[in-house]
Formats: C-alpha cells, sequence, structure tokens
C-alpha cells in the first residue's frame, strides 16, 4: 500500500492546504498523474500520484490545512484493507470523523450510545452532554480543574459551537472526547450562534434573535448573519436600545440613517492572505529607512530604440535596471547580507527578485546569478519567470534564494513610492515612472528623462551611506548604460 503524503514543496514550506481532490476513492491512478491541487505559501500547484493502483481513501477534505509530509490518503489495490489508524489520523488533522474509503466508510459511533453503560452518571440524559449535575466520567484521568482530554477536532467543533467541553461525554478508548461527541451534543443542546455569526452580527449591527440558523441543530452561521443584512438592513435589523441611531428622528430618511452597508464581503485567504502576513511581518520587524535618488535616463531610453530596431523580443527599461542592480549587489556586500539568529550572514550570489503583480496579489520570482548574464539573458529569463507567475505554474526554485530584489512601479506613473523589504533579504530598490524635466546645463536648458530610484533598507544590515552607495552605484551604471552590454 502506497500512502499519500502533503508534498513540501521547497525548503520553507511548512503545510500544505488540499484545494481539491483530482480523483475519487475508487478511481485507478497511474505514477506522477495529478491527483490533486494544493496550495503552499506562495502558490497553487497540481500534485503527482506517488505510485499506480486505486485511490483507497481520502483522510482529508477539500480546504483542509496539515503539516507537510503527512499522510492524507492510499493508493494500492482493491482488496487491501485500509489501516487502522486512519480514523485517528482524522481526528488529528481536523478532519471530519468519517474516512472516505473505496468500501466503506469508517463512522465514530454515536456518543452516549457507544459508551459502556458502567462508565456514564445516571445524570446523563444519552443525549451525548451531560446534565447540570454531573460528575466525572470513569477513566478521564484529568486532574481536577483541568481541561477534559480532547482531539483537536474536538475541540474546534466545541469552540464553534459555543459548547463546553465540560459539559460532554467522552466515547474515545482513553476517555478522550471525539468530534462525533461534540456533534452529538450539539444536535441535542444546540446553542445560538457561532463566535464567528456573533462577531459579524456585533460589528454590522444584527439582531440575533430575528434570525433563523441554518448550520447543524439549527446553529445560526456567519453565512445567515450576511444573508439577513443583504435582505433586511443592518439598521431594520437591529434594536433600538442598542444601537447609535436609537434617538434618530424617524423623518430622517432611511439612505442618511444607514451610513453605510456592506456591499461584499469574502475571507482573507490565500495568497491575499500570505502577502498580507508577509507584509506586516517585514514592516513591524525590520527598522526600515527609504532614501530617493534621481537618476537620468535619457542616453539609456536612447540605447534602448536602437537595440530593438527590428527585435521581436524587446529589451525592457526593467532588463537594464536589474542588471545594474545585480553588479551592484554583487560588488557590495551588505546589499547581500541577512540576519540570522545573532549572526550576519552574507551570500556570495547576486540572486535579484523582481515583484510581478499577479491574480489576488504579488510574486516575487527570482533570477540567480543575475551579474554573471548579459542583458538579453536577463531579459528572456525575466519574462520567462514573470510568465510561470501569471499562470501560476512557477516551481520553487524559481522563487527562492533571492538576496536582493527590484520593484518597478514605472508602467503605472508612479513617481515615488516606498517599497517593503522582502525578508529576509536586506533591502528592496524601487523604480518611478520616467518624466521629462528641464535642467540647465553650460547656461542653456535642455529636457531630460528623470526617474526616481527609491530603496528601502534594513538600518540593522546597513547604515545611510551604505544605501547611498548601493544606488550611486546603480544609478552611474544606468546613466552609462553601454557599460551593461559589456
Amino acid at each position: 500500500m502506497i500512502e499519500v503524503f502533503m508534498p513540501k514543496a521547497g525548503m520553507d514550506m511548512k503545510e500544505g492546504t488540499l484545494l481539491r481532490w483530482l480523483k475519487n476513492v475508487g478511481d485507478h491512478v497511474e505514477l506522477n498523474e495529478p491527483i490533486m491541487e494544493i496550495e503552499t505559501d506562495k502558490i497553487n500547484m497540481e500534485a503527482e500520484s506517488p505510485g499506480t493502483g486505486i485511490l483507497l481513501a481520502k483522510l482529508i477534505e477539500n480546504g483542509a490545512t496539515v503539516p507537510v509530509l503527512q499522510t492524507i490518503g492510499y493508493i494500492g489495490e482493491p482488496d487491501e484493507t485500509i489501516p487502522q489508524k486512519t480514523q485517528d489520523l482524522q481526528e488529528i488533522t481536523g478532519g471530519h470523523d468519517a474516512v472516505q474509503t473505496a468500501d466503506s466508510t469508517v463512522d465514530g459511533a454515536t456518543a452516549g450510545n457507544s459508551v459502556d453503560d458502567n462508565t456514564a452518571c445516571n445524570t446523563v440524559d444519552g443525549s451525548g452532554a451531560r446534565n447540570a449535575v454531573d460528575c466525572a466520567a470513569p477513566g478521564n484521568t484529568a486532574a481536577a480543574g483541568a481541561p477534559p482530554a480532547a482531539t483537536p477536532y474536538a475541540k474546534k467543533l466545541a469552540k464553534d459551537g459555543g459548547i463546553a467541553l465540560e459539559s460532554i461525554l467522552p466515547s474515545g478508548t482513553l476517555r478522550e472526547i471525539k468530534g462525533r461527541d461534540v456533534l452529538a451534543a450539539l444536535e441535542k443542546h444546540p446553542g445560538t450562534a457561532t463566535p464567528l455569526a456573533r462577531k459579524y452580527a456585533e460589528v454590522d449591527g444584527v439582531n440575533l434573535d430575528h434570525i433563523s440558523g441554518s448550520g447543524f441543530g439549527g446553529k445560526i452561521r456567519k453565512e445567515d448573519v450576511l444573508a439577513a443584512e443583504a435582505t433586511t438592513g443592518s439598521f431594520a435589523t437591529t434594536n433600538s436600545s442598542d444601537t447609535a441611531y436609537s434617538n434618530v428622528s424617524a423623518d430622517v430618511p432611511e439612505i442618511q440613517r444607514n451610513l453605510r452597508s456592506v456591499e461584499n464581503r469574502r475571507p482573507v485567504q490565500g495568497m491575499r492572505k500570505v502577502v498580507g502576513e508577509r507584509m506586516f511581518s517585514s514592516y513591524s520587524q525590520i527598522p526600515t529607512v527609504m532614501q530617493s535618488m534621481r537618476v537620468d535616463l535619457t542616453e539609456l531610453l536612447e540605447l534602448r530604440v536602437k537595440i530593438n530596431k527590428n527585435r521581436e523580443k524587446r529589451i525592457s527599461v526593467n532588463d537594464f535596471v536589474l542588471k545594474a542592480t545585480a553588479i551592484a549587489v554583487k560588488e557590495l556586500a551588505p546589499c547581500r547580507t541577512v540576519i540570522i539568529g545573532n549572526e550576519f550572514v552574507t551570500y556570495k550570489e547576486a540572486n535579484i527578485g523582481f515583484a510581478v503583480s499577479v491574480e489576488n496579489g504579488l510574486f516575487v520570482p527570482v533570477i540567480h546569478n543575475a551579474d554573471q548574464l548579459s542583458l538579453l539573458q536577463i531579459s528572456e529569463r525575466a519574462a520567462v519567470l514573470a510568465e510561470h507567475a501569471r499562470a501560476g505554474t512557477i516551481l520553487p526554485d524559481e522563487y527562492s534564494g533571492g538576496t536582493f530584489s527590484v520593484s518597478n512601479m514605472g508602467m503605472y506613473d508612479v513617481y515615488e513610492f516606498t517599497p517593503i523589504i522582502n525578508q529576509p533579504e536586506c533591502g528592496l530598490l524601487g523604480i518611478g515612472g520616467i518624466h521629462d524635466e528641464l535642467l540647465l546645463k553650460a547656461g542653456e536648458l535642455i529636457s531630460r528623462k528623470i526617474a526616481l530610484l527609491c530603496m528601502s533598507y534594513d538600518h540593522r544590515i546597513m547604515d545611510g551611506v551604505g544605501a547611498a552607495k548601493m544606488k550611486l552605484r546603480v544609478r552611474e551604471l544606468l546613466q552609462n548604460p553601454v557599460e551593461l552590454l559589456m
């Protein structure tokens, strides 16, 4: 029998989310055939089957997040038996109590019926929840005052359902509370609303008393609150005594009383969540300083016109910037330095990342050893990596190992901005839009093409003078673009 693992797509990957299975239980799969689609902290990708056979079991459902290299399914022959541990694995991974297999479903027994009569107090009504007058379940070895033993899935269900674990009769072999016990208790003793639903109702001023729940046992879910708000409006569903508008005259038009309404809600997830977490981490952990410096790109633009004449694949301004940055990073060791623990670690390579805007997020592919590549090679490599990023087919090796990054906002006519450093790198060089300026030279006015270099740097690694040296070298190369062709 072959175990299907959550793949580890990159050294930094700690966990993955199963977006969807591409095969059903009972389907035949071939070695290296796509079997599922997963989401890492950076990309969505298809994962291949580790062997040939029948998909015998899925241990987790779509949307579940589990650690890398954890078993999430089995492939084998039709007559092979799924290991007994699958049910325990299901609980550990936060899935449901039923494990989907090729020939059967392993279901948990209903709490209250699966426990020996000798283990239940005569105050238990058989519903799966203890009465107000209760006693400890025999076999539960938790110390007095300590929370009862429960699986992670059971704890999550109890928290979401607003039910105390102490009120639930355990059915586990070690007297632990399992997910099925919580579900049984919720069925008999439903709460009013999930914590998330209560939070949404509090924020939007929705009265839960007027809402019928669609959740398990009639529990009010977030979707019920949003539906009620969309149907009647938050003002109409809130008790007048609890709202800031309670003293507003009835003559005031509704449009004035209800100052705002929600057009759309969506969970913070996927790439947008990862980008947000990393940007916040960088901005809150790094003492960032930004410097800007003007650069004259007149000669570079004239040279670019000559280079691109009669060329199908054109060299971009960003290609020149990447090449100049790579040379400067290679020459200046602080630009290749990161902080790991209590050490400054300087890398040998000038691996240059560049920001690429993709749907719902941002990607930073990396051109490795960019200082050793020609301008044409950098242009070709950047085009391929950008295409992979936008198509969602970029590989871990194509966005890992960066030592310094570049962000170009010139195509959006942004004049100046403060880039956020791509951790753990020490800095990020941004370039804004090109504009015409009149300069005085030898007593005469001349028109020049000017842009702004905006560099954010980690002040723990680099001082202001070091950052200035970096930009001065980049500016020197960009203002003498022939050097970038040599």
